[in-house]
């Protein structure tokens, strides 16, 4: 009997399974509604908390960090705009580059606390920043401090959603994530009108007090799972993807001699915590570690190094760019603005579909996607219309892709040790953001007198093709490992 109500559990969690075909668009619903509700209250106030972070951790460094740069050059006359510009491309690199740390940290002592202490250490750079007296001051501040304490509370925000949620993840994530777009929406004007009455170092005191405040609170919303939770959530998705696997193909799978629907659940979580003692408790470094032998994780590493170098080129230039071809400045601002709202809107909506069609596919084609807006669209925009059609398709994709590679390594290998996932590969592709960005400018100054954005067009369009083709490899080794035992898999990882 009580093997039959475990059952019973995996079914309800999954209701679509042998569901006949009839009523597609009343079961989806029904489907979505259901795991909705499964995340519970405390799931849909991570999301929330999440949401909220999101909104703070990258605007002072990246979203807003151009209206900064304006007033730190007239505050310090005798720095170069790349040097200014540097302090906010240093903020977003250390944000990726501790995110192993941050992870691990997370991962180990919990969401709330790491998340709580990020806060604060983003709040004191802010308010130390305000004090600068020179320009190492703002690297040390605004740049490293910031972006120290932006790892802290970003990791276990963007990790969390995937611990309530197992089937639609992608427009869970996709709601936490947009809070950048949010972010940046909301702040931009906001500290434009506080700079014009109150000066820029008294803006940043008042976004430190924000920030101290808002992301304080929204850290007490995120609580990971519990362990036992977690197992049982994976061996769920896991038993789904079978089922899936199974209809697909007519085959079965098995757990020696038995199908995974066949095994009791109980004895399949006990024989995953045999298969992979790194899952009981809380991770090591070296146990963490563990993951890069799995060539999953390796390709979408490789994809996020690859995509960092080119994903801040077409936003740091897009509006210079729209100048360099005829444009107003006030033109080429409307057009990045216009893009940075469509990647709100957009992560949301590919996030539903991603839940509707595939994670899988729809994190492939975004990533094509996003290639075809850089390697194509961008060449062939020389007017207002071609341009934001580029800018409107690149945010969408690229949001998008940036939004299902948690969904990815939740789907790949679970939930309980997820921050240190993450952590690690953001940790690689920060090192990526800090080298991409000034080597587009180091190219676009080599052009001169004969000023052309043709070099750094195809330095951003081999990046993210690039990053495309790893993805594919990812899509490639996650088909396959789904048609092969959780168990087989962990002790195949095991012995590598």
């Amino acid at each position: 009997m009580e093997s039959k109500q475990h059952d019973s559990n995996i079914i309800d969690i999954h209701p679509t399974v042998g569901v006949p075909e009839a009523g597609v668009t009343s079961r989806s619903l029904v489907t979505l509604l259901a795991n909705v509700k499964r995340g519970g209250t405390r799931g849909w106030l991570a999301v929330l908390g999440s949401f909220l972070i999101h909104c703070f951790v990258f605007a002072p460094t990246e979203f807003i960090f151009g209206i900064f740069e304006h007033h730190y050059q007239i505050v310090f006359p005798g720095a170069s705009a790349s040097s200014i510009a540097f302090v906010g491309t240093t903020g977003s690199g250390i944000t990726y580059l501790t995110g192993f740390l941050s992870g691990i940290v997370a991962d180990r002592f919990g969401y709330r606390p790491t998340a709580f202490i990020g806060t604060v250490i983003m709040a004191v750079s802010l308010v130390l920043a305000s004090f600068s007296t020179a320009l190492w001051h703002l690297y040390a501040c605004h740049g490293v401090l910031f972006g120290f304490g932006a790892s802290f509370a970003y990791t276990p925000a963007i990790a969390v959603p995937s611990q309530y949620f197992s089937l639609n993840r992608g427009l869970v994530i996709g709601l936490a994530v947009s809070g950048t777009g949010m972010g940046g929406f909301v702040l931009a004007p906001m500290t434009q009108a506080l700079i014009d009455k109150l000066g820029v170092f008294w803006t940043l005191r008042i976004i430190a007090l924000l920030t101290f405040v808002i992301c304080g609170l929204a850290s007490l919303l995120i609580k990971e799972k519990k362990d036992n939770l977690l197992l049982q959530e994976q061996l769920a998705t896991t038993t789904t993807a079978h089922q899936k696997e199974q209809t697909l193909s007519g085959s079965s799978t098995d757990y020696g001699d038995m199908t995974v629907c066949e095994k009791d659940p109980e004895q399949l979580i006990e024989l995953k915590q045999e298969q992979a003692p790194w899952t009981r408790g809380k991770p090591s470094f070296f146990q963490s570690l563990h993951v890069l032998k799995d060539p999953q994780f390796m390709s979408l590493t490789l994809a996020n190094v690859t995509v960092s170098i080119g994903y801040l080129v077409p936003l740091y230039y897009m509006q210079t760019y729209a100048v360099f071809i005829g444009l107003t400045p006030e033109q080429g601002a409307l057009i990045l603005g216009l893009a940075n709202g469509s990647g709100f809107a957009g992560r949301v909506l590919l996030g539903l579909i991603a839940d509707r069609v595939s994670n899988t596919k729809t994190l492939l084609f975004s990533a094509w996607a996003t290639a075809f807006s850089v390697m194509v669209l961008w060449f062939l925009a020389k007017s207002f219309g071609t341009l934001l059609l580029m800018g409107i398709t690149f945010n969408i994709f690229a949001g998008c892709y940036i939004s299902l590679v948690p969904v990815a390594v939740a789907e790949s290998f679970g939930t309980q040790t997820i921050a240190s996932m993450i952590g690690l590969m953001y940790a690689v592709g920060g090192i990526a953001i800090w080298v991409g960005s000034p080597l587009a400018g180091f190219i676009l100054d080599s052009t001169l007198p004969n000023l052309s954005y043709t070099p750094v067009i195809w330095t951003a369009g081999v990046s993210v093709l690039l990053a495309a083709m790893f993805v594919t490899s990812w899509a490639v080794f996650h088909w396959r490992a789904i048609r092969t035992p959780a168990a087989c898999r962990l002790q195949a990882i095991n012995t590598l």
